[in-house]
């Protein structure tokens, strides 16, 4: 698959797979623009649950144009390579662990970097700074979980019918999303976006992602986060309320709060354009290395 779209001119993008401890190996994209320097920060990217990159392009191309990003894939999506024959573990847990062994593995041990996320993506990051693991500069997350709520019909469903009726139960989901989760009115592409993602999932791993995720929760953890962290909401996001979120940044030490008006604002060239200015203001000295972006959108 072409990612030029998701980036500055000149770029050198490589796709490859990071093998965890357990033997799932998981696609990385490696994003390097021209002329990054040796000390310069590198950004490690990890996305939300069963998502696909292409949600993401207007974020990474204002990132990927500016500093080295490592796009991790985490194990529930269907790029995944899984081991045959073995039971894989999909919890916050083991993910928090695969996060551990990639930073360990793909960021020299003396290298600056920080971590982007969104939604399962910035729990798995929450969780990974909540541990004594190596810490990154900041941290920026897009609508974190704490916990994840799904409605008693879905995890009956999920636990009761074959995976042959998948393709009936992504209807349903679909239906559910739309009208009682998403703003379809005024963000009918998030809608769109949802609904690709989940046409996308593959549906065994879906179904023990989604019982493994059942009955999980953060809250406790976050008084233990040392790491500055800057959250991400959007006030018309009705999946990670904005009075939720709230209480997450004030357990965190040196949490802050930015609010933006809507899911697809957080999606957008305005929110990869935050972050780096954010990085830069207050993550190091920034150096004077020219950057081209193409602003033509495909």
């Amino acid at each position: 698959m072409p990612y030029h779209e998701y980036s500055g001119n000149g770029t050198a993008i490589r796709e490859y797979y990071f093998v965890t401890s357990d033997g799932v190996a998981l696609k990385v994209i490696d994003f390097i623009p021209p002329g990054n320097a040796p000390g310069r920060p590198v950004v490690v990217f990890v996305a939300g649950w069963i998502s696909h990159i292409s949600g993401w392009r207007e974020v990474l191309k204002e990132i990927t144009a500016r500093y080295r990003t490592l796009y991790l894939e985490t194990r529930e999506k269907i790029s995944a390579r899984l081991p045959a024959e073995t039971a894989v573990d999909f919890s916050i847990g083991r993910m928090r662990m695969d996060l551990d062994e990639f930073v360990r593995s793909e960021v020299p041990a003396d290298h600056p970097f920080c971590f982007v996320g969104s939604s399962l993506g910035s729990t798995v990051i929450l969780e990974y700074l909540a541990e004594n693991s190596r810490k990154p500069l900041d941290a920026y997350l897009i609508a974190p979980n704490c916990e994840f709520r799904f409605p008693l019909w879905f995890v009956t469903a999920v636990l009761i019918l074959p995976l042959s009726l998948y393709p009936f139960m992504k209807s349903i989901l679909k239906w559910y999303l739309r009208n009682f989760r998403l703003d379809k009115r005024r963000e009918p592409e998030q809608v769109s976006k949802y609904e690709g993602t989940i046409d996308a999932a593959e549906p065994k791993r879906l179904k023990a992602s989604a019982l493994a995720l059942r009955g999980y929760s953060l809250w406790h953890k976050l008084p233990e986060i040392s790491t500055p962290v800057m959250v991400i909401a959007a006030k018309t996001d009705i999946l990670h309320s904005v009075s939720e979120i709230q209480t997450m940044v004030d357990l965190m030490p040196h949490g802050r709060l930015e609010t933006m008006a809507s899911n697809r604002e957080t999606h957008s060239r305005q929110a990869g354009l935050f972050i780096v200015d954010r990085f830069a203001d207050h993550c190091y000295e920034e150096q004077d290395i020219p950057v081209v972006i193409d602003q033509e959108m495909p």
